[in-house]
């Protein structure tokens, strides 16, 4: 009874949300999917300038401007749009260095991605391409597949900064000292024990690495700066009762690590002597820790912890960090029409000047300048000015149990001013499948609720961050238990009303796209079209796609099966091997650059609905990975899925054309 009373007061909450104003316009998918207008914003050093991305279609510029405004200067640009940016950062108050990717040459039987770092000075002098004298260890030089990922800073030493560099003929990265200007490398660490991923203190000292050898994890740490490199940590790699490394302590004797208790994922003290779990840090009852907040400035002190049950929170240890947290929570919210969730992402080398990200699942993210000595606070940038958050639908959490009493959660996004009863619905599924679900700005769910469809996301067993059990519960269950989950959340929409149970879609990429195409074999009688964007599609081939599948024999067996004898479960659960049962029509996308899943899961799926006589439309995106990195063929893909679901569901109440 009590159960029912909640659904009842939920359904009609949801529809005195909905229904509150007139159904807005439809908004572009230009809007949603073009890329932003600016993206990156990140202080100086000496945090006078502010460095950021700024997109003219699919060209970009690398721009800065003062923080108390003035003019922007553009200080380099990237015509290719095969070469892409994914982050800039300032190496010093003079020097910004900019990270893109673009198709690996190198690369032999495989679409491998490559990096590069880029140098620039603020006034747009001296820009080119770092790194190009090759690593030297002895006799050996090798050109370098992967040099962007920076593990420190070096503030002290203002002219260098420490980065990883992986060879196409190592599996193991060594560490390098980089000279900004000339991008000159020194060697400092190594490769050695395996180590795949290595960590520096705050002081710049190489002091810690992972690594994983099979399905083995082990963390190496340094006692002392220059001491040798210790294995204090053991354990399977697919264990989940071990810990794993979170970040280094004060105490150069302890280190911060994510270890379980009570089922969910901890941050602990772990003792380097003695090897073994101290004190217990922060513990959340229901879901896992994400990691550690940090405060600004040149000590990083640990302040607090990050966790998500709904949307992203922190809880403080720090009073001061706290109070300051929550009075610039209350002085943004004066600016919003909904609740917001701040973070920062860049600050001055002191941290008297930080640039917060603002964003909710209706605002697009805008950034301000935050002044902590004035306690002043200054917009600067919006990423996405012409979305309106007031014609954005909100989402809401649901709970519902599965079929074998399972407790499950999602969340519901229903279309803001129609009417919350039987409407279209898409079941949008989430990638992994041990990703998860949250509340956030999430521009498919938006363009989708803007054509008239509610958004069911539903954080099935094998989704990440809701404790240990939950995530195991979900292997070797692809299209079993994990698709009975889905199918469920939306039985149980229909149940309230929601949805009407003949106007229905279900869509995903990558595991969200095999997911999509096995509830279209499973389910036909509750998906009545499908949209899959580089879905596995054969998980047998997927397996022995080792060159292109970048998990691993160990990851499989464990999470997904495909052992001897278990053949027929894997050709079962395989929707290619079903082709012929699908009755809906069918939207397939794939990049023929994906570096995950191999375009021919997608090219052999839709001959497979050709050759059954099914109704499929496949397009093919040349240069993409897996996702897009093109603007063209981001809002192509995107303008395609809301014409194919509003063809063939019918969604009504929405005003105006747009696409």
């Amino acid at each position: 009874m009590r159960r029912s009373l909640i659904c009842i007061v939920l359904a009609a909450s949801l529809a005195a949300e909905s229904a509150d104003a007139e159904p807005p316009p439809k908004i572009p998918v230009q809007l949603f999917f073009g890329n932003p207008a600016v993206s990156n914003p990140r202080l100086s050093d000496d945090g006078k300038i502010f460095a950021f991305i700024m997109s003219q279609g699919d060209v970009q510029l690398v721009a800065t401007r003062g923080i108390s405004g003035g003019q922007t200067v553009p200080v380099a640009k990237f015509d290719d749009p095969r070469m892409r940016l994914n982050w800039l950062e300032w190496a010093n108050a003079n020097r910004i260095l900019i990270s893109g990717q673009f198709r690996d040459r190198s690369a032999f039987g495989v679409r491998a991605r490559a990096t590069r770092l880029f140098g620039v000075d603020r006034d747009g002098e001296d820009f080119g391409l770092l790194g190009r004298k090759w690593p030297v260890f002895g006799q050996r030089a090798v050109p370098v597949a992967s040099q962007d990922r920076v593990i420190h800073w070096t503030p002290t030493d203002p002219k260098t900064v420490l980065i990883e560099f992986r060879s196409p003929l190592e599996a193991h990265p060594e560490v390098m000292r980089m000279d900004v200007d000339t991008g000159a490398l020194k060697p400092v660490q190594q490769a050695t024990h395996g180590i795949r991923e290595w960590h520096a203190d705050r002081d710049g000292r190489i002091r810690a690495g992972e690594a994983s050898e099979r399905d083995g994890y082990q963390l190496w740490v340094r006692r002392e700066s220059e001491g040798p490199l210790i294995k204090i940590i053991d354990h399977p790699q697919n264990d989940a009762t071990g810990p794993t490394f979170a970040g280094f302590h004060a105490d150069p004797g302890l280190v911060y690590v994510l270890s379980p208790e009570a089922g969910r994922n901890a941050l602990f003290e772990y003792d380097i002597v003695e090897q073994k779990l101290g004190k217990r840090v922060f513990a959340h009852p229901g879901v896992d820790i994400d990691g550690m907040k940090r405060d600004a400035g040149l000590d990083r002190r640990v302040v607090g912890v990050r966790y998500t049950v709904d949307r992203p929170e922190i809880h403080f240890f720090d009073t001061l960090a706290e109070r300051e947290h929550r009075a610039l929570r209350v002085a943004l919210q004066r600016e919003f029409p909904t609740a917001v969730f701040h973070e920062q992402v860049s600050a001055s080398v002191d941290g008297s000047q930080q640039i917060l990200e603002v964003s909710s699942e209706v605002q697009p993210p805008v950034f301000y300048l935050y002044d902590r000595g004035k306690r002043r606070l200054a917009r600067l940038l919006d990423q996405r000015p012409a979305i309106d958050p007031r014609q954005m639908a909100p989402t809401r959490r649901i709970e519902f149990k599965a079929r074998d009493g399972r407790p499950l959660s999602g969340y519901l996004t229903l279309p803001r001013g129609i009417e919350a009863r039987d409407l279209p619905a898409i079941a949008l599924v989430h990638g992994g499948p041990w990703s998860r679900d949250l509340i956030q700005w999430d521009p498919e769910v938006q363009l989708l609720a803007n054509r008239g469809f509610a958004v069911l996301q539903i954080n099935f067993r094998g989704s990440s961050g809701l404790g240990i059990e939950h995530l195991e519960a979900g292997y070797r269950e692809w299209g079993q238990k994990i698709q009975d989950d889905i199918t469920d959340g939306m039985r149980w929409s229909i149940e309230q009303g929601f949805v009407d149970a003949d106007r229905i879609g279900i869509m995903g990429s990558s595991f969200g796209g095999y997911a999509s195409l096995v509830g279209l074999v499973k389910t036909p009688e509750l998906f009545r079209a499908g949209v899959a964007y580089a879905p596995v599609t054969d998980i047998e081939r997927m397996i022995s796609d080792d060159e292109w599948y970048e998990w691993g024999a160990d990851w499989h067996r464990k999470m997904v099966g495909g052992e001897r004898g278990d053949e027929a479960r894997l050709r079962g659960n395989s929707p290619l091997r079903r082709a012929a049962e699908i009755r809906a029509p069918v939207l397939l996308g794939h990049g023929v650059d994906d570096q995950r899943i191999h375009v021919r899961q997608s090219r052999q799926m839709a001959e497979a609905l050709r050759d059954a006589g099914r109704q499929v439309e496949y397009l093919e995106f040349p240069d993409e990975v897996h996702g897009f990195l093109l603007e063209a063929n981001r809002v192509r893909w995107y303008g395609r899925v809301v014409a194919f679901f509003e063809e063939h569901l019918s969604p009504r109440g929405s005003s105006t054309t747009g696409r």
